[in-house]
């Protein structure tokens, strides 16, 4: 009896297996099945089956051990006992990930795969319904013949299969691009955007509100100012993309911070399933991650359609710019922090490359941080014994990479004095990922007192360092200079559940996260913005059409998003809004540099 129940046991594993599989194939519907059968065979369904056996074991021995079952209770497949049972456990399992993704991805989904994983959930709980109602026939009819019910096991089971492999949508084809050459044009004003991520509108609010903000409470009341929706998947690259772009994640193609290869084979996936342990298979080699660079980009950018009417650009750590592209103007990728001090390889995160030197002397040191800034963060120095890994956080990954590209973005953008700037802060981010648990000690109650009391002011203080730095851009605005400061999520405590599975899994124990509904914020600040203004039902896809507009160009109908005219005043909104059908066939083209093969996957610990 026990090797029937093993037996059925692999064979449920097995479904389940194949169930992730075909979630992947979803997921990617560009990726060839056949061809990459070996690779699906070896890298997803063995692990997958491995993994599943495993847990169906464990519920085999269990079942071994109950006692109170009916003594002439038989099963609705005799040769396989329990078989029924495991095909409901994989069918929920199963279900309940197709749901899981469809939220998770949404965003980053096309059309079709959105309807098919919300019809294949479906679709695999309505078996397991029926599964049900068999068992009952078996409890309720004990000598009833096994023969339908037999047969109706093996069908739920087919099911499972046949239902998401039939739905599994082709790819999207191409559309159709209107050629579209601009003429030269002077832009209508200038924009400086700079990124802070990790700002929320009700934390900023809250610290202005309790006076601990004063540089960032001046500037929200010089501008206009509002939340802005974030996008599903939460996370920096494809929200960010679609800030600069005005497109969905499904569009640009950036979907995450790295994509990923199978194990034996060189196509490339731009998702895994969610909530799979897709970590555990990088951990085991099964899958390796590649990092998301400049050519991971599928739709044309800000900075590339204001070069479309000559207008130069300048633009420091955007994601998915490295290798930096050759611009009208400048540009240094989200890379250089990690390979300033690389001349060989660091010049492909800057371009002009040949400024490379000059900028790589604006990186700062560790030695840098330490006399200069950590006396704001610490009343007295932390010990180093009392288990806090602070320096990584703070200076290694918040402090150091801030500055650099702070300093850099600074040099550059004087010598060239673009009409156009971007620019962004990452370390408000890292901060609240590693000491919002001090800050609300409360919250998370496992906090020690004397740590909460030195960690605690650091996410409040860093946000201060970064208003300051806010507040000096505002105060250098020319008369006819607009900010733009733009959080694409914001920041929430993580659930006790997520840390517990944090610490099963060997995962960092973050205490911060980017949760879907962590929305983000925007602030305009100078000319044609209207004081007081906030910005109806904005989003992050609103972005780029605010930029173009604001600079007198037209918005592209294929965006996704729309121009937030109503902080503008009446001399700001004195220009007709202008479209054009799009920006993806700009006669400008554009050159793909070659990617450093050593590039080591970005990471939310790692912006």
């Amino acid at each position: 009896m026990l090797r029937r129940r093993i037996l059925s046991a692999a064979i449920a594993a097995a479904l389940f297996a194949s169930n992730l599989v075909l979630l992947a194939l979803i997921l990617n519907p560009e990726i060839e099945a056949l061809r990459e059968l070996p690779a699906l065979a070896f890298a997803l369904f063995l692990p997958y089956w491995i993994l599943g056996f495993v847990l169906m074991l464990a519920l085999a021995l269990l079942l071994g051990l109950v006692r109170f079952w009916p003594a002439n209770l038989r099963a609705p497949l005799p040769s396989l006992p329990s078989f029924a049972a495991f095909v409901f456990v994989a069918l929920l399992a199963a279900s309940e990930l197709f749901r899981y993704n469809r939220a998770a991805l949404f965003d980053a989904l096309s059309a079709d795969a959105v309807f098919t994983l919300g019809a294949s959930a479906v679709g695999l709980i309505i078996p397991a319904g029926l599964l049900v109602l068999v068992s009952l026939n078996a409890v309720l009819f004990p000598n009833r013949r096994r023969g339908p019910s037999a047969a109706m096991v093996v069908l739920c089971a087919a099911a499972a299969i046949v239902v998401p492999m039939a739905l599994r949508p082709h790819p999207a084809p191409s559309p159709a691009r209107v050629a579209f050459r601009a003429e030269p044009a002077r832009p209508a004003r200038r924009v400086v955007l700079i990124g802070v991520d990790g700002l929320s509108a009700d934390l900023l609010r809250e610290r202005a509100a309790l006076g601990r903000q004063p540089a960032l409470a001046r500037l929200l009341r010089r501008g206009a100012s509002g939340s802005l929706r974030t996008l599903v998947p939460t996370l920096g690259p494809p929200v960010w993309t679609s800030i600069v772009t005005g497109r969905l994640p499904r569009d640009h193609g950036v979907k995450g911070y790295t994509r990923y290869r199978l194990r034996g084979s060189a196509a490339l996936w731009d998702l895994l399933p969610r909530g799979a342990l897709v970590s555990w298979l990088e951990r085991t080699g099964f899958v390796v991650s590649v990092p998301i660079t400049a050519g991971s980009r599928q739709c044309r950018s800000v900075w590339e359609a204001l070069n479309a009417f000559a207008i130069q650009a300048g633009v420091v750590r955007q994601y998915a710019t490295h290798p930096a592209e050759p611009i009208q103007g400048f540009m240094l990728s989200n890379y250089f922090h990690l390979l300033s001090s690389d001349s060989g390889r660091g010049k492909a995160s800057l371009h002009p490359p040949e400024l490379f030197a000059e900028i790589a002397a604006r990186a700062v040191s560790e030695r840098d941080v330490d006399a200069a800034f950590l006396p704001r963060f610490f009343d007295r120095p932390p010990p180093e014994s009392d288990g806090v890994p602070w320096r990584g956080a703070l200076i290694d990954r918040a402090l150091r990479p801030d500055l650099t590209y702070e300093r850099a973005g600074r040099v550059l953008r004087t010598a060239y004095d673009p009409p156009f700037f971007a620019t962004s802060y990452s370390g408000l981010d890292v901060v609240a990922r590693s000491f919002l648990r001090y800050a609300r000690a409360e919250e998370f109650g496992d906090v020690p007192d004397a740590q909460a009391r030195r960690y605690g002011p650091i996410v409040d203080r860093y946000l201060g360092l970064v208003g300051e730095w806010l507040s000096d851009t505002a105060d250098r605005l020319g008369p006819n200079d607009v900010l733009l400061v733009v959080s694409g999520y914001g920041m929430q405590p993580v659930p006790s559940w997520r840390r517990g599975l944090s610490v099963l899994l060997g995962a960092t124990d973050a205490s911060a996260q980017h949760a879907p509904g962590s929305h983000g914020f925007l602030l305009a600040i100078g000319s044609g913005i209207k004081p007081g203004a906030v910005p109806g039902d904005a989003s992050v896809l609103d972005v780029t059409p605010t930029i173009l507009y604001i600079m007198g160009l037209p918005v592209a109908r294929d965006m996704e998003g729309r121009a937030l005219v109503e902080m503008l005043d009446d001399a700001g909104a004195a220009r007709p809004l202008t479209f054009i059908p799009s920006y993806e066939s700009l006669a400008v083209a554009r050159p793909r540099q070659p990617v450093d093969p050593d590039l080591p996957p970005l990471s939310d610990e790692v912006p």
